[in-house]
């Protein structure tokens, strides 16, 4: 009897591994002809999978900001209240705002006004930009929307700060 059950166990032990060598698969690399269309994917609201996101054919181009814009603009100054800003001349080559681009921000009935050329940069969403209204007046800032109408903030350093401060704006494209 001992025998018969040392048998029984080397029989079930060899069934065992015969059963568990042959019924494990060899994953292979698939040739592109052999994807499998519904193997599903993953995406979020908004967003696609990892794949399309890092593909360079997805990125969006810069918006086009080339001309004039102009539009409302309150600085937080409580002397200056609301006021006009135009974005005039704006050159773009690409993704940058070229150094022949203008600004003009006019408060109190143009009592108060900075002008000036900035320079930026350009994304499918917006500009960013920098500039001077003279020695010691720098301005910085920023818009996002589309090709027709942004809204931004600016703020104005050094100098400038005693009268002009940081604020938004809303601009239309084009100038009206």
């Amino acid at each position: 009897m001992k025998s018969a059950k040392i048998l029984a166990i080397v029989a079930c032990a060899c069934l065992l591994s015969v059963t568990m060598m042959y019924s494990a698969r060899h994953a292979y690399a698939q040739d592109d002809d052999q994807v499998d269309e519904d193997a599903g994917s993953w995406s979020t609201p908004g967003g696609g999978s990892a794949d399309e996101e890092s593909s360079p054919d997805m990125k969006k181009p810069p918006l086009d900001v080339q001309g004039c814009w102009d539009g409302t603009a309150i600085d937080n100054n409580p002397t200056l209240g609301m006021g006009t800003v135009i974005f005039e001349s704006l050159e773009q080559n690409g993704k940058k705002l070229e150094k022949t681009s203008n600004f003009d921000f006019r408060f109190a009935g143009g009592s108060y006004n900075a002008l000036g050329h900035l320079t930026g940069a350009v994304s499918s969403t917006g500009f960013t930009f920098k500039g001077s209204a003279g020695k010691g007046c720098p301005i910085s800032g920023s818009a996002t929307g589309d090709d027709t109408s942004m809204t931004g903030k600016f703020k104005f350093g050094k100098k400038c700060k005693h009268d002009f401060d940081s604020g938004t704006f809303a601009i239309f494209n084009p100038c009206t």
